[in-house]
């Protein structure tokens, strides 16, 4: 030990202590082996003690963030979709003479949608003749109606409701989709002549043409785009009902097909958007 310097002095230290914490493991864990029972919790419970008080402030008082999954049934989607849309629906009548006399008679022609907050009504310009007066109920009042846009040849006609300048009425809207249909996708359909009617089904098929620009600075010559929708639901379609999707946003309108002899189609919410933005230019 005298011949010792004092680093080897340190190190021969350490290593007793080392053998010694060792030597004094193997035995203490033999002698709680053999120790009776009630000995070995109350050891446990002083070590639990001894731990819960070392612990840092900070891990205890984390919280544990519990996620909670909520399932939603496609019926459950199919109801708020409708509610969504039942105050946009639109019932439209035509008449030649004034609804107010009693020589009148007034016929329904279709549904419509309320596309804007100022009361433009998008339709199936298929129900729209020359010279004719229209009027919807949307409620229990009657609304005269105007035609702001009836071309030959198109699906979409537009409609506005006439109102007070001095004091104009904001209408609730349909939202109109700006994604894609896929096949197999699950639509829901709003008709009824007197009341409301729900009908629910797959979009079947989709057709599209493609369309050529007219703008020859622009790097794509054409597009494609969506010229009818087929669904897998029966029954019965009125023109101008409202072909929604599980969002309870509107992707297209019942119109008639001259050139089809198919009665399911419907046209696709992109050409309500088109139609309303010529409108928009013009004004």
């Amino acid at each position: 030990m005298e011949n010792l310097t004092k680093q080897q002095i340190v190190l021969l230290t350490l290593l007793v202590s080392f053998v010694t914490s060792i030597a004094t493991g193997i035995v203490t864990v033999s002698l709680m082996n053999q120790a009776p029972i009630g000995v070995v919790q109350t050891i446990n419970r002083v070590v639990e003690k001894t731990i819960e008080t070392v612990t840092p402030p900070s891990i205890k008082e984390t919280q544990t963030v519990v996620k909670e999954t909520v399932v939603v049934s496609v019926d459950d989607q199919v109801v708020s979709a409708v509610e969504k849309n039942l105050k946009n629906v639109i019932r439209i009548y035509r008449t030649n003479t004034d609804p107010s006399s009693d020589s009148s008679q007034m016929v329904f022609v279709g549904l419509g949608a309320v596309i804007s907050s100022d009361g433009v009504i998008a339709t199936d310009n298929n129900i729209i003749s020359e010279g004719g007066k229209y009027f919807a109920t949307p409620s229990d009042k009657l609304l005269n109606l105007s035609v702001i846009r009836s071309v030959k040849g198109e699906k979409i006609a537009l409609l506005k409701i006439k109102n007070d300048d001095k004091n104009p009425v904001v209408y609730p809207t349909v939202s109109i989709s700006k994604n894609d249909l896929k096949l197999g996708q699950t639509v829901v359909y709003i008709g009824g002549e007197s009341k409301d009617s729900v009908s629910t089904g797959i979009v079947s098929s989709l057709s599209a043409k493609e369309i050529k620009s007219t703008d020859n600075s622009t790097s794509t010559p054409s597009t494609t785009k969506i010229s009818s929708i087929e669904t897998s639901i029966p029954g019965n379609f009125i023109s101008g009902g409202l072909l929604i999707n599980l969002s309870g946003e509107l992707v297209g309108i019942k119109t008639i097909f001259i050139d089809s002899s198919k009665t399911d189609l419907f046209t696709a919410s992109a050409d309500i958007t088109e139609a309303l933005s010529l409108v928009s230019k013009t004004e």
